[in-house]
């Protein structure tokens, strides 16, 4: 009977170590947010793959509330947009940049302000505005966004571009930086590309179709399109055409007086190449 309680006793703590070997897990749990990054985390730093890491987590940027998860890039959609130069002198894009903070187990952090800035820009600085916080400002500035019960965020940001000559593009690529107010900060960067891009309007030359008659000479009129003009006749042996000083006025002379059939084409092309035309009959 001795003997029997010495092995029981030895049988206890093999029984608990045995217990404690299959206590750990080693699966981790990714909440079903579409910002949540999938990346995982590495080494004792706890640094993330995703937008901006650091020991306090990470900062991911979206323009998409329903992308996958781990599917966030760091750069916007690109704004493209084309206006008439006549009516346009310049044109706002409006710009939102949604944002989550998460600690460096993925855990959303909650109440924490960051501030967002121009980090680089190719065009004018002065053109960017973060600056549309309504009073009364609980936050600290007016480019600085606490995250909400959800650890997001939402930058409201406007670019101001001005419209090139007609036919011409304005391009402007920016990168913005994020910021949170920790000690060691979590810093990411987000970027797009806006493009601007004005219509050529378009070229005309009236009236379209004009006969001579009793006359010598028809005059025609160059409108549209992008000065200077240029005009020609396809038969200068019976009709000529000439740009007058004020360069928009066409003289069309009729050269062969007999009565030829058929018709002259009058052409007017712009600096840009575009054309139009009109006809002239006996």
């Amino acid at each position: 009977m001795r003997y029997m309680k010495m092995i029981a006793v030895l049988l206890v703590p093999l029984v608990l170590l045995l217990a404690g070997c299959g206590g750990g897990s080693s699966g981790t749990t990714t909440a079903s947010n579409p910002f949540t990054n999938t990346g995982g985390n590495t080494g004792s730093s706890g640094t993330n793959s995703g937008s901006g890491t650091s020991s306090a987590g990470a900062i991911m940027f979206t323009d998409a509330a329903s992308a996958a998860p781990g599917s966030q890039i760091n750069l916007l959609t690109p704004g493209d947009k084309t206006v008439d130069p006549t009516i346009a002198p310049a044109w706002i894009f409006e710009q939102l940049i949604p944002f989550k903070l998460t600690d460096a187990n993925g855990n959303a952090r909650v109440g924490v302000p960051v501030t967002l800035s121009v980090y680089s820009i190719d065009g004018d600085l002065p053109g960017v505005k973060i600056d549309f916080l309504v009073t009364p400002i609980t936050e600290p500035n007016q480019q600085t966004v606490t995250t909400d019960s959800a650890g997001q965020g939402i930058f409201n940001a406007a670019i101001t571009l001005t419209t090139p000559p007609p036919g011409g593009s304005n391009v402007e690529s920016i990168v913005f930086k994020a910021v949170t107010n920790d000690t060691v900060p979590v810093v990411a960067y987000v970027g797009n590309m806006y493009t601007l891009t004005s219509t050529l309007p378009t070229l005309t030359i009236t009236p379209s179709a004009a006969s001579f008659g009793t006359a010598t000479d028809i005059t025609f009129t160059v409108s549209g399109g992008v000065p200077p003009y240029n005009v020609t006749s396809n038969n200068n042996g019976r009709v000529t055409a000439t740009l007058q000083a004020d360069g928009h006025t066409v003289i069309a002379h009729l050269v062969d007086t007999t009565a030829w059939t058929g018709s002259v084409t009058i052409s007017a092309t712009d600096s840009l190449s575009q054309s139009a035309t009109a006809t002239v009959t006996r």
